[in-house]
């Protein structure tokens, strides 16, 4: 899968903002791995990836794996052998949508796919295109911070500028 500069630099605003959370065993392989594609489409940026932003304490996105996923070796025996069984699908990637209801907003997760060891480009490719996925996140157009989509409202304002336009302290 091939992003465009567009949806990459929305996936990585997105986990700048710190509403991805990855768990140990994918974090510094996934953030290399961005971090390239970044390099390699020549997209500047005032600040990078840190392993800090990729364990966001108020997710919308999750991914993790049951096993520790060797990046750099992934066609190696060792982790072959383990990836052998057609069912067993250890990288599990969740989101979580929110519709706002009487004021409220509800939050539903959801199982986005789930991925065998060796289809950890899949897996990360997964995580981008879902980034990246204007039915999930949109950018509010008076602050420019990316939300998650049901925090906006039908005027693409998220609701923190929306309370500030209306004096709503």
């Amino acid at each position: 899968m091939i992003l465009t500069t567009k949806q990459l630099t929305q996936a990585y605003g997105v986990m700048l903002q710190g509403l991805v959370s990855l768990d140990d065993n994918l974090r510094q392989g996934v953030l290399v791995y961005i971090e390239s594609l970044m390099l390699e489409q020549g997209i500047k940026r005032e600040k990078y990836l840190s392993l800090d932003d990729l364990n966001g304490h108020y997710p919308y996105v999750c991914m993790g794996s049951y096993m520790p996923i060797d990046f750099f070796n992934v066609d190696s025996p060792c982790s072959m052998a383990a990836c052998n069984d057609q069912s067993f699908k250890p990288i599990s990637l969740k989101l979580c949508t929110v519709i706002q209801n009487e004021h409220k907003p509800v939050h539903r997760w959801h199982t986005v796919g789930t991925f065998r060891c060796d289809d950890i480009v899949g897996a990360i490719d997964a995580l981008l295109e879902t980034l990246s996925n204007d039915g999930f996140f949109k950018q509010c157009v008076t602050c420019n911070t990316i939300r998650p989509a049901g925090y906006l409202g039908h005027d693409q304002v998220c609701n923190c500028c929306s309370d500030e336009l209306l004096g709503v302290a």
